[in-house]
């Protein structure tokens, strides 16, 4: 550039960022996926100069250290550049959001290791998976392993899913083996031969207060919600879950011919 491109216009109104201290997600993070947003919207568009770290500071209510953190970040993939004594620059639009392509065989869905960290919300022991609708069967007499977890890409929340896993199966897994990140390959690998019938549904929802605050989006924002349901060849439940994921994260993808 010979020279400074005009500076984008500021259109959206100070934030509440400084009072996001919901979901223990670090506000730089917070911050990452708003200047994303401005950008993948055109607010910040390309060529142009975005505020200075002090104006954003000033706008979020946040500390200067804690916006070149965020911008620093945004710089590292490529979207901003910037340039001593001229400022900052948009660069290019982020190419999709989309992280995760939803699972639609077993076989993709045991070996799919995606890149995630895992915060445990929850672990008890229960008769019955709660809220969840599986299709037929019945219920294991040794009740269920009840595992709810909060996963993150880049430290951004995506997913919060309820696991419910036959007692008998837990004790011979153990909690910690569910670190990992594809709990149906632990269910493969310690119940295949047992395994009769697996089924997935896919559904459009919205997301209520709670839900909101641990994927860290607004309320009724579109949410995509995956339960599956394992039984063996007695058609007992033996595994089942309910993953709600973040619409913008996420896909469906199918050939069909």
């Amino acid at each position: 550039m010979t020279s400074p491109p005009p500076r984008a216009a500021r259109t959206t109104p100070p934030s509440a960022i400084a009072n996001l201290a919901q979901v223990g997600t670090p506000i730089y993070v917070k911050l990452v996926m708003s200047f994303r947003k401005r950008i993948e919207t055109g607010e910040w568009a390309v060529d142009r100069q975005i505020p200075s770290l002090d104006e954003l500071a000033r706008e979020e209510g946040v500390a200067r250290a804690t916006i070149r953190h965020a911008i620093g970040f945004l710089e590292s993939e490529g979207l901003i550049g910037r340039y001593r004594g001229r400022g900052t620059f948009v660069l290019r639009r982020p190419q999709s959001g989309v992280f995760y392509d939803i699972p639609t065989s077993w076989d993709t869905l045991v070996n799919h290791v995606p890149d995630i960290q895992i915060e445990w919300l929850e672990s008890s022991t229960v008769m019955r998976p709660q809220s969840i609708d599986h299709h037929g069967g019945s219920l294991s007499p040794d009740g269920y392993q009840h595992l709810r977890r909060l996963q993150k890409h880049n430290q951004i929340p995506y997913f919060v899913g309820d696991s419910y896993v036959e007692r008998t199966i837990f004790r011979a897994i153990g909690k910690k083996a569910f670190n990992s990140p594809v709990p149906m390959r632990l269910i493969q690998k310690h119940a295949g031969e047992r395994i009769g019938r697996a089924e997935q549904t896919i559904q459009a929802s919205n997301a209520d207060f709670e839900v909101a605050q641990l994927l860290d989006v607004a309320v009724n924002t579109a949410i995509m919600v995956v339960t599956r349901s394992v039984f063996d060849t007695d058609e007992v439940l033996v595994y089942e879950s309910q993953g709600l994921f973040r619409s913008d994260f996420v896909r469906v993808h199918m050939r069909l011919k």
